[in-house]
């Protein structure tokens, strides 16, 4: 929770100040902190950075790791997030986004990546990424990039 804090731009000091703890208290592990420290310090995450997080931003990593672990559901993704599906997509219509559209992100992101890796086949990259064939993934990348997958890693 600290490192999350600090790589949102909060100093150690100004993290310490928050949660009623010294700078030298702030560098124990987080298991050394009691129940009320971390409270305070999960509001100051729940006060001043959530709100400042796009609700899309929020599901993005959700969907990545669902993506990894095989298909996606959108249900599955709302629960994480202890909202409704319904709840889920009226958040994403306010940012002008849909789950099928953030999904589709996540995969051509993920499939960039992944396809830098030359040790995965190109079937592998298309399992990962839960499509169903290996030409289901290739038509989805030339729709993305413009090329074919085989084409863009050679181009790497």
């Amino acid at each position: 929770m600290v490192q999350f804090l600090q790589s949102s731009g909060f100093s150690r000091g100004e993290l310490a100040r928050y949660a009623g703890l010294s700078a030298d208290e702030l560098a124990e592990p987080e298991a050394r902190l009691s129940p009320s420290q971390m409270q305070r310090l999960w509001q100051l995450i729940q006060t001043r950075i959530l709100p400042t997080i796009t609700f899309s931003r929020q599901v993005r990593p959700l969907i990545a790791r669902h993506l990894a672990r095989g298909r996606v559901k959108v249900g599955a993704v709302a629960a994480e997030l202890n909202m409704s599906r319904h709840t889920l997509y009226k958040k994403l219509k306010e940012e002008n986004l849909t789950f099928a559209g953030l999904l589709e992100d996540v995969r051509r992101e993920q499939a960039l990546k992944y396809l830098h890796d030359r040790n995965r086949t190109l079937s592998e990259v298309a399992e990962l990424l839960g499509f169903s064939e290996l030409s289901a993934f290739s038509r989805a990348f030339k729709r993305w990039m413009g090329k074919s997958p085989a084409e863009f890693r050679a181009a790497c």
